[in-house]
């Protein structure tokens, strides 16, 4: 099946979803797909038996103007609320999160989408761009293929990089140089449900360093997003490396061992172990979207690894890329 549209965005992320709603509010036609089985990217929530977790993204900040207009309309909504406004004292920034788990806020902007008319394809792969006389063309696993004009890329640099060098698009050398720059992090983390409540304490977050074994840890409980006692634990980047290839069930037992301090006395239900690839990255790109190419149409990367690696910089980099195509200059 061959399908047609203005621009076409993969990933179903913030950053995804913040460049469809930029495009849609421009008049713009905008089709997006993504490969998980829903929307949301590392905005991502679990359930476990009566348990609900985050393990992805745990929270966020608002710093910037744009977003803040944004998440005012979520709080009007009651999408999103203040967990806290520090895990060590009151800095003065609330940290906000989604008392549904952090994927309402996600769903949120794609119901906004959909009653716009707009398509939001999931657990669809592309497998290549390729260059046409006018736009792109992309195949996909399901045997449907889709043309556009323009393409915005919000998937992780490197998978992005894989479908551009699957359709032989050539890129300059100082723009490929600078996505080849753009490396990331690995994060495990490790889901743990329990009988009784944890030892962490209130407000239910605990933010480390990356020289500690977990970066961070939360009580999706006391954090309340789950009915029951419920704790994530994410894994520093470089011991995610090293232990990626690793026996899943040797590595639970042994980061169980090491979260016993936080688990406490509490008789545990279940653990799960989730990993995230690209999980954020190391090297950001400085500015918050890359113009690829503008012939034979727009094919833009944008993402969280672009102008910041926080949950405001992928929003920010969606409506970036928005904009170059819409022709407005960026925030």
């Amino acid at each position: 099946m061959q399908l047609n549209t203005e621009t076409l965005i993969i990933g179903a992320g913030l950053s995804g979803l913040s460049a469809a709603q930029t495009l849609v509010r421009s008049g713009r036609s905008v089709l997006v797909v993504d490969k998980g089985r829903g929307v949301g990217g590392r905005l991502a929530t679990r359930r476990i038996g009566d348990a609900t977790l985050d393990h992805g993204a745990q929270f966020f900040t608002v710093r910037g103007d744009m977003f803040r207009a944004h998440i005012d309309q979520a709080l009007a909504a009651g999408v999103v609320d203040v967990w806290c406004n520090g895990f060590s004292g009151d800095d003065g920034y609330p940290r906000y999160y989604c008392p549904n788990g952090m994927t309402a806020l996600a769903k949120w902007m794609a119901e906004d989408l959909r009653a716009s008319g707009v398509t939001i394809a999931t657990g669809e792969r592309a497998t290549a761009i390729e260059e046409t006389v006018d736009g792109w063309h992309l195949p996909f696993e399901s045997e449907t293929a889709l043309r556009a004009t323009n393409v915005i890329s919000t998937a992780p640099v490197p998978q992005t990089l894989d479908l551009i060098d699957a359709g032989e698009v050539s890129l300059d050398a100082e723009r490929r140089d600078a996505l080849d720059r753009i490396s990331y992090k690995p994060t495990m983390a490790l889901l743990v449900t329990l009988e009784a409540p944890s030892a962490l304490d209130a407000p239910g977050g605990e933010q480390r360093t990356e020289d500690d074994l977990f970066t961070f840890i939360s009580d999706n409980h006391l954090k309340g997003v789950s009915a029951t006692p419920a704790l994530t634990f994410h894994v520093n980047g470089q011991v995610s490396t090293d232990r990626w290839d690793d026996n899943p069930a040797i590595v639970i037992a042994d980061l169980l061992h090491e979260a016993q301090p936080w688990i406490g006395d509490a008789p545990i239900v279940d653990v799960q172990l989730k990993t995230w690839k690209y999980a954020g990255p190391y090297t950001p790109h400085p500015e918050r979207c890359l113009v690829a190419r503008t012939s034979p149409g727009n094919l833009i990367i944008a993402g969280d690894a672009f102008g910041g690696p926080k949950v405001e910089g992928a929003f920010n980099s969606g409506v970036a890329a928005a904009q170059a195509i819409a022709g407005t200059s960026a925030p």
